[in-house]
């Protein structure tokens, strides 16, 4: 053999020498990215988690809005009141406006809830519910703004690891780079932008679907793409970043151009406090010595003495 053949066999070997130490390292590396990859989605989740422990009470003004955008319909309803809560009860005191011929208070507890109805010209309507449902459903779901914080009654940690969310990039969103996360079942999909700077809030959200339609309904098909996109913006109480104003639209996606909103709302929210001390006495229920009270829906009212011998005081607990 000639020493040039030599040579040529030596860095052939070389080669394959080479070829064999990157292909190893790579194989070890590619369970290391995976990895790399679920430690950014943990502790995304540890953020959000870690934020949302940041809120503790709040006090404010809200303005509901139901209706098909831009909400100038006769049957747009419009719902105006007052709402404070803490880790464990929550008030909300809606205004007197035409959908609701007089305000009402609504007072939930770890025990049960309460709904007073006054009126002008007798005594005030009492309703005491102690079922568990009633202590597991907030009677004004999203007129209350921590709803906007949660998604389907979970909250945002845990609905995305649920739903096997994965984070697909980094995106700008009205002036954050937010991570944009996506989830996928069957013709289903959804996304949602979340921004660090914002306490890990989400930003937007859209959530795409098929949704049956009439079949004499000529101008959509028989299923026809539709979306529900919310987009929320915050205001800074301190640490805790809270919802400011919320609006979500449900709409056609290609279809029905001329009038593609098929409905809406939107949430604003006014002099907002946060973790700040709530005086007790806001959750009370004082109820007079001659009110009589409707337990459960139950038909038969209650005497204020027959209540208190049945269930205890239940008015501040």
């Amino acid at each position: 053999m000639s020493l040039l053949d030599i040579k040529m066999n030596r860095f052939l070997l070389s080669c394959l020498v080479l070829f064999a130490c990157l292909t190893t390292a790579l194989a070890q590396e590619t369970p290391q990215d995976a990895a790399k990859t679920d430690l950014d989605f943990n502790a995304l989740l540890a953020a959000i988690k870690q934020h949302d422990a940041l809120l503790k009470s709040g006090e404010g003004e809200i303005v509901y809005t139901l209706g098909v955008p831009p909400f100038v319909d006769t049957d747009t309803r419009i719902v105006t009141g007052t709402i404070a809560f803490n880790k464990e009860k929550t008030r909300f005191d809606s205004e007197e406006s035409l959908f609701h011929s007089q305000g009402k208070t609504t007072i939930l507890t770890p025990n049960g809830s309460w709904e007073i109805i006054p009126h002008k010209h007798r005594k005030s309507d009492y309703s005491f519910n102690n079922t568990e449902e009633s202590r597991r459903i907030n009677p004004f779901h999203d007129v209350d703004p921590r709803r906007w914080l949660t998604l389907r009654s979970k909250d945002l940690a845990t609905y995305l690891r649920s739903k096997n969310f994965q984070i697909v990039g980094r995106e700008g969103f009205k002036n954050s780079l937010c991570y944009v996360l996506e989830a996928k079942d069957g013709d289903r999909s959804e996304k949602i932008w979340i921004a660090p700077e914002r306490g890990f809030r989400y930003l937007k959200r859209e959530s795409q679907f098929l949704t049956p339609v009439d079949a004499l309904d000529s101008d959509v098909p028989m299923e026809a793409p539709t979306v529900f996109r919310t987009t929320i913006s915050y205001q800074q109480h301190g640490e805790v970043w809270f919802p400011k104003t919320v609006f979500q639209e449900y709409a056609w996606v290609d279809f029905k151009i001329e009038d593609p909103i098929i409905s809406g709302q939107k949430l604003e929210i006014k002099n907002f406090k946060i973790n700040h001390d709530i005086p007790p006495e806001t959750f009370t229920v004082d109820i007079p010595d001659d009110a009589m009270i409707r337990v459960n829906q139950e038909k038969q009212k209650l005497s204020k003495a027959e209540f208190l011998k049945r269930y205890g005081q239940q008015t501040d607990n």
